[in-house]
């Protein structure tokens, strides 16, 4: 495992490129990461930045919600950090070197702020459709608490509504139905639409079965397209793993699978390829896991008390209150 640890962190990618020529090259310390395509190509064969000769390109950080924790908070300081040369650096705030990418995001005044929430929803509608704006949506309401959630629903909700826009005249009709699909994300996140600042329903709708609304939220998850990708990724380990699940899958035959070993050894990487394979077959794969954190570094991700309706306080009688 330990080789395994070793060979990731001696990998180049354009992140550690972009901190390396920020180290030698000190013009380049006055762009973001986002900018650096602009005057830079990227040389995957020798894994270095070379600055450009034609004309600028614009260029973009794959998007990211709150929920993914690390790589939120990463793509965060990248937006707003100008030519760090390490994680180190990128990391420190008034010469003090913080130990998270959240801790150094929340000293620089990046969370709990509305505009930088507003920017999230802004660049996700750019690439995601509606069903996924209204989960990002919900995933901001619960893990980030916008202060002023009436003003982020006002600004963000012709992209929320778009799909129902486009077959309904009735503002109020299509109104409820974007509150009742943000209210079903939030109810599988043990919240409520009634606990925030959002229009009231003035319509009930109850066509859903508690059933039918896990199963379309499952099938509402995009998958990441770096995520499919995954999989050509994989370490011998890994790929074996992935073989013999998915071998299961392919044949529709049962099978339990336990996958142990210290962090950072892949077990996350090898679950998002796993979770991407079965979800682009149409299939259902429930993310699950025993913790908020675990649950939130895998997409469409819940805890295991939140997914099968676990009692928090057990004795000889009690049961999963889940449907089947």
């Amino acid at each position: 495992m330990s080789d395994v640890v070793a060979r990731e962190r001696e990998k180049k990618t354009m992140l550690t490129a972009f901190f390396e020529k920020n180290q030698t090259d000190t013009s380049s310390g006055a762009y973001l990461y986002r900018d650096f395509p602009k005057f830079f190509t990227w040389n995957g064969r020798l894994g270095r930045w070379n600055r450009r000769t034609r004309k600028t390109q614009r260029g973009r950080i794959v998007s990211a919600n709150p929920a993914e924790g690390k790589r939120y908070y990463l793509r965060l300081l990248l937006t707003h950090v100008r030519g760090p040369t390490s994680f180190d650096d990128l990391q420190t705030v008034n010469g003090v070197q913080h130990t998270t990418f959240r801790k150094t995001a929340l000293e620089m005044g990046l969370i709990d702020d509305d505009i930088t929430l507003s920017q999230c929803l802004a660049e996700a509608a750019v690439f995601n459709f509606p069903r996924a704006l209204q989960r990002l949506f919900a995933i901001i309401l619960k893990f980030c608490r916008p202060g002023d959630v009436r003003q982020l629903w006002t600004t963000h909700y012709d992209n929320l509504s778009e799909d129902h826009l486009r077959n309904s005249q009735n503002n109020s009709h299509i109104q409820d139905m974007v509150l009742n699909e943000i209210g079903n994300f939030l109810h599988s996140m043990g919240k409520t639409l009634q606990q925030y600042d959002l229009p009231r329903i003035m319509h009930p709708m109850n066509f859903q079965t508690t059933v039918q609304r896990e199963i379309q939220e499952e099938y509402s998850i995009i998958v990441d397209p770096s995520h499919l990708q995954a999989q050509n990724s994989l370490n011998t380990d890994q790929k074996y793993i992935f073989d013999k699940i998915m071998s299961h899958v392919n044949s529709d035959i049962p099978g339990v699978y336990f996958v142990d070993g210290p962090g950072g050894t892949g077990k996350t990487f090898l679950y998002k390829a796993l979770l991407a394979e079965v979800r682009s077959r149409g299939l259902l794969a429930l993310a699950t896991a025993s913790s908020g954190a675990a649950a939130n570094n895998m997409l469409g991700g819940r805890t295991a008390h939140s997914r099968f309706n676990i009692p928090i306080h057990l004795d000889t009688n009690s049961t999963c209150n889940i449907p089947m």
